[in-house]
């Protein structure tokens, strides 16, 4: 029986990967678009730009992970189905029970990884993307610098005639009593500053006390930096989907206490704590679906799989509608889809009589 269980698992592993790849690409696909702008518009590095990305996919996980674990065990009973395997299974004696009930162990496993993933990776990554974003942002927040142009920087006048990379050359800077001139020079921009390491280069400037007064410093090396954070603080608040259930129940107290409305706090709240058992939901119609179906092609499976996925997710957005207008209450009402599609599923494998 254990030889039985491990073939079983085996076969559902690649159909399980092939939904993360896919839906995770299709969920991911919506954000490509604006954080490539994003990227390309505000001159953001390569190494950057990749860590921005990267930092978007776990946001998407509590709706692959169900929809990967559904795939996974409606193509793998599918294929078995098609090629004749469970007729030799049930021809020895064999049950269906124990396979129901291991393939209901897979899904309430990965509900299980679905509320770590929601509890700890997800506010991180969250919070990360977020950080780097408002870096890039402070970067960014003055015109880039570019040769043969004027620019302001501030209270300060650049123009630069050549630029390789960070190597500057003919660097001109002015300022209201005091003007800069260097034959070469470095340039380092970081999220809070931007330093001009200078080198052969001489200050001009006039005296405070006395404008006829004219001071001419010659220098071999000088170091400029400018501050752009200055007056340009960016802070970002975290948001209700980026914390953790410890943290909307501290929100929501904080709530009640000030008499302000908490049901958009306690609607995130119950969807983060129902959505990850979606996994042990579809599994249970996965199992009589896959089943029932004749063919052994993963398109057949695939397709029913998008329509049932496609089904629940409407359902939760229907109850998330009716939780908001106040006709179920959060904590019945966003357990109604997994109510549905549960009972649907153990309904099927009932009459099926396996």
């Amino acid at each position: 029986m254990k030889i039985l269980h491990r073939y079983l698992l085996k076969e559902l592993i690649p159909p399980f990967l092939f939904g993360i790849a896919i839906f995770t690409f299709i969920f991911f696909l919506q954000n490509l678009f604006n954080l490539s702008e994003f990227v390309i518009t505000k001159h953001v590095e390569m190494g950057l730009a990749i860590q921005v990305f990267l930092l978007c996919l776990p946001a998407t996980l509590p709706m692959t992970l169900p929809i990967a674990t559904f795939t996974g065990v409606l193509i793998g009973l599918t294929r078995l189905k098609g090629e004749h395997e469970w007729t030799a299974i049930f021809a020895s004696g064999i049950r269906f029970t124990s396979f129901f009930w291991l393939l209901t162990g897979v899904g309430l496993l990965m509900s299980l990884l679905t509320i770590g993933v929601n509890e700890s990776l997800i506010p991180w990554a969250n919070q990360r993307f977020w950080q780097v974003y408002s870096d890039i942002l402070r970067a960014s927040s003055t015109v880039p610098i570019e040769a043969g142009n004027f620019i302001k920087v501030k209270d300060m006048d650049i123009y630069i005639c050549k630029i390789h990379g960070r190597a500057l050359e003919g660097i001109y800077l002015y300022q209201k009593e005091k003007a800069v001139f260097a034959r070469q020079g470095e340039i380092i921009k970081k999220p809070s500053r931007i330093t001009f390491n200078l080198k052969n280069g001489t200050i001009h400037k006039i005296d405070k006390k006395d404008a006829s007064r004219y001071h001419l410093l010659q220098f071999d090396t000088h170091t400029i930096v400018v501050d752009i954070l200055e007056n340009n603080h960016i802070n970002i608040k975290k948001r209700i989907q980026d914390m953790t259930t410890l943290e909307l129940k501290q929100e929501i107290t904080k709530y009640k206490q000030s008499s302000m409305d908490t049901l958009p706090l306690l609607i995130e709240l119950y969807k983060k704590l129902t959505l990850p058992f979606a996994c042990i939901s579809l599994v249970l119609i996965a199992i009589p679906l896959g089943m029932s179906l004749r063919q052994k092609g993963k398109s057949m499976a695939l397709g029913i799989g998008i329509i049932f996925v496609f089904v629940y997710y409407l359902l939760l957005m229907f109850a998330q509608i009716l939780c908001e207008k106040k006709v179920f209450y959060p904590g019945m009402g966003m357990w109604l889809p997994n109510i549905i599609i549960a009972g649907t599923g153990i309904w099927l494998y009932a009459r099926r009589r396996l």
